[in-house]
C-alpha cells in the first residue's frame, strides 16, 4: 500500500514539474530538483540544475504548449525511485512529438527530488 501511494506521489511530483516547466515556474523547479541534478536532452546535451533552469525553462526562446505523461512505470528500492514514462512535447508553432523519459528521484527528508532526467527521441 506504501509503495501505491509513492507511486502515486511520484506521478505526480513528475506531472507537476512538466506543468512548472510549461509556465516557466523556476520555483517549483528549483525546489524540487536535486542539488547535483542533471538532465542529458535527446540531442545528447548535459544539463546541470542551474543550466536547466537557466538554459532551459527560463530560456523566452524555448516555449511549450504541452508536455503530457503517459505510460508510466515507477520502480521503488528504498530512498530511490525510477518513473519510465513516455512525454508527449509540443512546441509553440511546431508539430509535436514524443520523447521516452526516465526520471531517477531520491527520497531525502521526506521529500522526493529529481537526481536525474534523461530524455530520448522516438522516431516518428
Amino acid at each position: 500500500m506504501e509503495n501505491e501511494q509513492q507511486t502515486t506521489t511520484i506521478i505526480d511530483l513528475q506531472k507537476a514539474f512538466l506543468t512548472a516547466a510549461l509556465e516557466k515556474n523556476d520555483f517549483f523547479i528549483a525546489e524540487n530538483l536535486h542539488p547535483e541534478f542533471i538532465f542529458t536532452s535527446p540531442r545528447a546535451v548535459v544539463l546541470d540544475k542551474e543550466k536547466f533552469i537557466n538554459n532551459f525553462v527560463l530560456n523566452p526562446d524555448i516555449k511549450f504548449e504541452i508536455f503530457q505523461l503517459s505510460e508510466e512505470k515507477v520502480v521503488i528500492i528504498n530512498h530511490t525511485a525510477i518513473l519510465h514514462c513516455l512525454v508527449q512535447v509540443k512546441p509553440v508553432d511546431k508539430a509535436d512529438f514524443w520523447e521516452r523519459v526516465t526520471f531517477t528521484l531520491v527520497k531525502e527528508d521526506g521529500k522526493w527530488l529529481i537526481l536525474v532526467m534523461h530524455a530520448t527521441f522516438i522516431p516518428e
